[in-house]
């Protein structure tokens, strides 16, 4: 009886007492965590406080913390180190962590313009962004000059703006973000990046608000395209997976939702002016070649939510900042760059089946802020809305 209370009393101390102090700090400075104990903090830093249940895609596998190893950290008074060992070591992870620590250290100088008619203290404001922002050396002054206008340009292009080095009304809604919403924007993506899968030497990133696709080879990137993903309605879902498969002139079979939506009402000349026919079971289908959906190639790794890579014959839609017009799937903008760095070639106008030799991770994520591979930030548009609905 008394080894049982003593058993009762110690498991009592180590899940209900105080938090180490540093891990508390932690936890408030880096995470939306609420753990009130170092075990409820370091299971949260392991799994993150974000509601998966809202994500069309795959659910994180929940990842326990050792219940010895807590115990073990704690008689020996590094708890904190011990935890923090367990957090990603990536470059990614670590340089957003050093970038919100910066966002700290400037909230008192930093005040965006505010756009009511006064121009010259708005200049005066986003000289001073840029200059904190991006390393800028602009005299913070109203004169619009060409170093301005070039800063402008580079702030577009680190937000995934058009670049016309025009303070247009999408411009101007990011400009007159506060430093707390920026805080707040960069907190969320490092818990992304805190849950994301590890990942090896040799793997394909596709990173949906970026739409950009990224070939890795030993952690450095070898290949990068655009891509056009999910409307909002139908989005391109967040999954880890291995592609196996690479068809070649591929026969687009046309689901029965498009088809109910899209072709149901098509004449019969207009179906076959497209190449589409109905197969024995009544099903429409469109025949292989460079107009086909599907366009000359695919690229599978089988998922429950039937979506694969795959080349387009619209090629006109790449030229958009914001590329959200597929029906979930991933449309490349150089899907034969994609073949060659697989070790394939594109040799025949036959429908052609081929199984990996090497198959290659491919990892469909969500980040709307990373630090990219030349150590710039870059921020994108929350397109999905996983911001404002998955944070606790």
């Amino acid at each position: 009886m008394k080894k049982i209370l003593f058993i009762l009393i110690h498991i009592t101390f180590l899940f209900a007492s105080a938090p180490d102090s540093r891990l508390k700090a932690y936890q408030e400075r880096y995470t939306f965590c609420h753990g009130k104990t170092d075990y409820q903090i370091a299971q949260c830093l392991l799994n993150g406080s974000i509601n998966r249940s809202r994500v069309r895609g795959d659910r994180s596998v929940y990842r326990t913390v050792s219940k010895s190893q807590i115990k073990q950290a704690l008689s020996h008074g590094d708890i904190y180190d011990n935890i923090l060992n367990l957090l990603p070591h990536t470059k990614r992870y670590i340089w957003l962590e050093e970038y919100l620590d910066y966002l700290y250290d400037i909230r008192t100088e930093y005040f965006p313009p505010k756009f009511r008619g006064n121009n010259a203290e708005d200049i005066i404001r986003i000289k001073r962004i840029f200059n904190l922002l991006q390393n800028a050396r602009l005299v913070e002054n109203a004169d619009y000059t060409y170093a301005f206008e070039d800063e402008l340009i580079e702030y577009q292009r680190r937000h995934g703006l058009k670049m016309d080095g025009k303070i247009g009304p999408r411009t101007k809604r990011i400009l007159k973000q506060s430093i707390t919403s920026i805080i707040l924007k960069v907190k969320k993506n490092l818990e992304w990046e805190r849950i994301s899968s590890i990942k090896g030497s040799n793997y394909i990133l596709v990173n949906i608000p970026e739409f950009w696709l990224h070939c890795y080879d030993y952690g450095e990137a070898v290949l990068s395209m655009k891509v056009i993903v999910g409307k909002n309605k139908l989005r391109t879902p967040m999954l880890n997976r291995t592609m196996q498969y690479i068809v070649i002139n591929p026969r687009w079979n046309v689901p029965s939702s498009i088809y109910n939506k899209e072709y149901a009402h098509k004449s019969e000349s207009y179906l076959k002016a497209h190449g589409f026919a109905y197969n024995s079971e009544g099903r429409l289908y469109q025949k292989p070649g460079r107009n086909n959906a599907l366009g000359v190639v695919k690229f599978l790794f089988p998922n429950p939510y039937k979506v694969y890579m795959h080349d387009t014959p619209i090629k006109s839609l790449f030229h958009k900042t914001v590329r959200t017009f597929s029906h979930g799937c991933i449309r490349l903008e150089k899907p034969l760059d994609l073949l060659n760095y697989l070790g394939y070639e594109y040799t025949t106008d036959e429908n052609k089946w081929i199984t990996l030799s090497n198959r290659i991770p491919v990892h469909v994520e969500y980040h709307t802020v990373w630090i990219d591979d030349d150590g710039i930030v870059q921020f994108r548009n929350d397109i999905y809305g996983y911001e404002r609905t998955l944070f606790h």
